[in-house]
C-alpha cells in the first residue's frame, strides 16, 4: 500500500490509461456508417406530393382575373350585407315537412 501512494507512480498509471484509453479508441469502427443514398426515398415521396415542381423557378400563370372582375366581385359580396335576411321563427322548425320522430319507424 505504501508503494501506491507515491506521486510519480500514480501518474504513471494515469498516463497508461490513457494512452489504452486512445489506443483502444482508435481501432473502434464506427456503429452507423450512412447510406450513400440516405434520405433518397424522402427527396422522392417530397418531389412526387408537389403540384408544380419548376414553381420557385417559373413565372407565376396568368390566372385571367383584372382588377374590374375583381372589384365588382368585393362589390357583390359587401352588398350583400346591406340586406338582412328574414329572421327565422324557431317554433315553426320541422312542423309540418313530414319528417320527425313519428315518421320514422
Amino acid at each position: 500500500m505504501r508503494n501506491l501512494q507515491r506521486p510519480g507512480l500514480i501518474g504513471v498509471c494515469k498516463g497508461m490509461l490513457t494512452v489504452a484509453t486512445l489506443i483502444l479508441g482508435g481501432c473502434a469502427s464506427s456503429l452507423w456508417t450512412p447510406d450513400a443514398q440516405f434520405g433518397e426515398t424522402m427527396r422522392q415521396v417530397r418531389q412526387s406530393q408537389l403540384l408544380d415542381p419548376a414553381a420557385p423557378v417559373s413565372t407565376p400563370m396568368s390566372l385571367g382575373t383584372d382588377g374590374v372582375i375583381a372589384k365588382s366581385a368585393v362589390d357583390r359580396y359587401q352588398k350583400s350585407f346591406e340586406v338582412l335576411p328574414l329572421p327565422v321563427n324557431v317554433l315553426n322548425i320541422g312542423v309540418g315537412t313530414g319528417v320527425g320522430s313519428a315518421g320514422v319507424r
